[in-house]
């Protein structure tokens, strides 16, 4: 996507940027040195916080862990690396930085599903906001970017709701669905296990439901409640945390989507050598690689679930040159706000002086009203030159020269 050259404008975001791992360089096990849990959200935190940091955001997910802010990127770049325990280095080798308004075009694109693994995944709306919102409550979102957001947000809402990018359940939870179908019979016969209830885990229990009604599901999670609530809701088996390993040797299919940094199923789980699938969906992975090597074992991780959507995927790709258009449209109105924060303190001072204006003698007498709609309108034309001309002298004398004129 080439940006118009009027985007130059915006020299406030010069030092916008940033750094992350994402699919396209990094395969899962490096993707999950990288994640950012809770504990690593604090520590990224506390350092931003300790360094005089304004704006840091920062998005992790199962395809991505990026970091959004006003800083230099070798600043950011140590900050992630310490709280993940990464040396600099692999990040360099697998990592990428973006400054100004390709980090500007990044976040609009991400933020709409373009960049996403899976093309139009909305999931990601949820999870960029829900980072803004951590950022903010921490003291690490300014104005400026905290706007910059709300632009991004606002594409892939219009994008969502104006192309068919996001049409049709396609997503890991659902490519799961498409892999038990593929490689296991008599689904009503077998028993699947689900570890992890989270949003996404109870995403990948819904559907198992939808799709294979009558299959005995059970499902266990670190958080006995929240598993318990929801296998109550959704008529599920409730499987206590510390039954893991004994329930996991009954199951011909396991379904991990757990946050553990951790391995949840190790090999010691399975002595027999049944025919059983394992899904690990999970990003750092729940499911010990090794597992794999035993016999009547087939194990799968995200990244080799995902790649059966390919084929799904080639309606949305092609409202992809719609959805660029939207984002473009929509950075040219973010450009024009930006225009005028940029000048907000000379309006604000130029407003401030009109005021001054109109309570003087010199100043032709009107009613209140008169005196607050011809300021307004002197600094609405204000507004308006300086997004086109930015020579504020003379800027100032001509909204004078104006006011005075319409009283």
């Amino acid at each position: 996507m080439t940006h118009s050259s009027t985007y130059d404008v915006c020299s406030g975001l010069d030092h916008f940027v940033v750094i992350g791992i994402n699919y396209h360089k990094a395969d899962t096990a490096t993707r999950s040195s990288f994640a950012v849990c809770s504990n690593k959200q604090e520590l990224i935190t506390a350092f931003a916080l300790a360094k005089g940091l304004k704006d840091v955001i920062v998005l992790s997910t199962c395809n991505r862990t990026e970091i959004y802010g006003i800083a230099h990127p070798e600043v950011l770049t140590g900050i992630l690396c310490d709280a993940t325990g990464n040396q600099p280095g692999v990040f360099q080798q697998h990592g990428y930085t973006l400054l100004g308004m390709q980090a500007v075009e990044h976040l609009f694109k991400v933020s709409a599903g373009l960049d996403s693994q899976i093309v139009g995944d909305y999931e990601i709306l949820m999870q960029l906001k829900k980072a803004a919102k951590y950022a903010k409550e921490n003291g690490l979102l300014s104005s400026l970017t905290d706007r910059l957001v709300n632009f991004a947000l606002q594409a892939s809402k219009r994008i969502k709701s104006e192309t068919k990018l996001s049409t049709g359940t396609v997503s890991v939870a659902y490519a799961a669905i498409e892999v038990i179908k593929e490689k296991v019979t008599d689904i009503q016969q077998k028993n699947i296990l689900l570890v992890g209830a989270g949003k996404f885990g109870c995403n990948v229990a819904k559907n198992i439901c939808e799709y294979f009604p009558g299959a005995t599901v059970k499902i266990t999670n670190r958080t006995l409640q929240k598993a318990k609530d929801f296998a109550e809701l959704h008529g599920l088996e409730f499987i206590p945390f510390g039954d893991i390993k004994a329930k996991a040797a009954e199951s011909d299919i396991l379904i991990a989507s757990t946050t553990a940094e951790d391995f949840t199923i190790t090999q010691d789980f399975f002595e027999d050598q049944k025919p059983r699938l394992l899904l690990d969906l999970s990003v750092p992975k729940s499911i010990d690689p090794a597992i794999a090597g035993k016999k009547g074992v087939t194990l799968m991780d995200v990244d080799q679930i995902s790649c059966i959507l390919d084929r799904t995927l080639a309606m949305r790709k092609a409202e992809v040159p719609q959805a660029l258009a939207i984002i473009e449209e929509t950075l040219g109105e973010f450009v024009e706000w930006h225009k005028l924060f940029m000048h907000r303190h000379f309006l604000g001072e130029v407003k401030s002086k009109l005021y001054e204006l109109s309570a003087s003698n010199t100043c032709p007498q009107g009613g209140d009203a008169q005196k607050e709609a011809r300021i307004q309108k002197a600094v609405k034309t204000l507004a308006v030159d300086l997004r086109s001309r930015t020579a504020k002298g003379c800027q100032y004398i001509n909204t004078m020269h104006e006011y005075l004129r319409m009283n």
